[in-house]
């Protein structure tokens, strides 16, 4: 089955030109098929959801990025800019608290033609392909190293693959068409027994070492040693089908279970139910970024963090999402905390486009943890209990400075399925 194929991450302190030429050509050509599924050059205009940018902005943002780092480390001369104006409009993106702050801040923006935008992006691509051709290759290449900055940038794009597709997610289908080789994850339509785990105790360590040979955000920098309790969780992640019986029970009706902002915000948008799920009589479709199917009850459910926490408050018994300390202790177990090479075997998880969707809970067999929990690395997502904090020794990369925003968030754990990473670099800072 032909499928489409995301590189392996780069081992940055032992890599060829040649492999970086494929590691970014790769992050690039995957994000030119998922804006090629846009039927139409209006759909670039719409801004699918209400806290985000026109989809236009996405479609520049990544190979701005790369000219703007390019510039800042000295690998691009100032007048070698390929468009000031755009190096300026499309840098910086948006993280409004409602759709009115963003209207404020964007109303009077004029967008470019989409054709324009895509010129752009060639001649960006041919900028960084020679700049990657001509600069002296010296290993390793860390973080005051100029090509750091390459490293951020396709590790940046490649974060936007996967914000773009949830964008592309909540457009009318008729707006999109899936792309050749796009493979979804078959489903049984029945979802397993979850069991309580018990996860035996330990001292882990968070934090990244800072000559671990992948590239790293610098939140996942710093060190803190934790020592974690034994305790229960589930086997595997949740399912559609579970969270279904919460739906049935008049969950989302029910107060009980929501904190006050939680309920505030269920009350305001009016949910009734996950985000992609679609009602249809007695049942619901599941969107997937381009297309309704039905159901697929063994796949991990798709939530945000307070319907998460409604959930648990729902199953009662003290069920509550994991700690960050917690979730390391049963991913990699006691005295590790990721950062062995050995850890990123890639072809075991739902990673790197493995499938085009999220894939049954506990399919993969290859996915159990030491713990005997699965899915812990690929597939989707998880919500941890921790808030977004600093570890000891956080230092702010210079690169990275302006982009910084002081904002409230949760903890999330696990790469995303485009990303060939599980790596403490899921200390990401995400909307609730």
């Amino acid at each position: 089955m032909l499928t489409i194929e995301s590189t392996q991450p780069l081992k940055i302190d032992n890599c060829s030109q040649e492999e970086i030429i494929n590691y970014f050509q790769n992050s690039w050509q995957i994000e030119d098929i998922l804006f090629k599924s846009l039927i139409e050059n209006e759909t670039f205009y719409l801004n699918p959801d209400p806290l985000r940018n026109a989809l236009i902005f996405y479609l520049g943002h990544s190979a701005v990025f790369y000219i703007n780092k390019f510039v800042n480390v000295g690998l691009l001369d100032k007048d070698k800019r390929i468009n000031s104006e755009y190096e300026i409009m499309f840098e910086i993106g948006v993280d409004p608290e409602t759709p009115e702050e963003l209207e404020e801040a964007t109303s009077k923006r004029k967008w470019p033609h989409v054709e324009e935008v895509w010129q752009y992006r060639d001649k960006a691509y041919q900028v960084i392909l020679d700049v990657i051709k001509n600069m002296p290759l010296n290993l390793p290449i860390h973080q005051n190293h100029p090509l750091w900055s390459l490293m951020m940038s396709i590790e940046h794009q490649r974060i936007h693959i996967e914000t773009s597709s949830m964008l592309f997610r909540q457009l009318p289908t008729d707006k999109l068409k899936r792309p050749q080789y796009w493979q979804y994850a078959p489903s049984n339509s029945n979802f397993p027994d979850n069991e309580m785990i018990l996860v035996s105790g330990g001292m882990i360590t968070l934090g990244k070492a800072e000559d671990f040979p992948t590239y790293g955000w610098d939140s996942e920098y710093g060190t803190l040693q934790i020592e974690v309790k034994q305790f229960l969780a589930s086997k595997y992640m949740i399912t559609n089908g579970e969270f279904l019986e919460f739906v049935k029970d008049g969950g989302y009706e029910n107060q009980e279970y929501w904190d006050k902002e939680s309920w505030d915000w269920k009350q305001q948008y009016q949910v009734k139910q996950p985000k992609f799920w679609i009602p249809e009589d007695e049942s619901y479709q599941y969107r997937t970024i381009f297309e309704e199917i039905d159901l697929p009850l063994d796949f991990p459910v798709e939530v945000n963090h307070y319907e998460a926490m409604a959930y648990c408050h729902w199953k009662g018994k003290g069920m509550r999402l994991m700690t960050e300390a917690e979730w390391n202790l049963a991913a990699y177990g006691a005295g590790t905390n990721g950062n062995s090479p050995e850890q990123y075997n890639i072809g075991n998880y739902n990673l790197n486009f493995k499938f085009g969707s999220p894939s049954p809970v506990g399919e993969l067999a290859t996915a159990e943890s030491p713990s005997g929990l699965y899915d812990l690395r690929g597939n989707v997502w998880e919500w941890i209990k921790d808030e977004f904090k600093p570890l000891p020794g956080f230092k702010t990369h210079h690169l990275y400075r302006r982009l910084r925003r002081r904002c409230h968030r949760r903890l999330r754990r696990c790469g995303g399925r485009s990303s060939g990473q599980r790596r403490p670099s899921a200390r990401r800072r995400r909307h609730p």
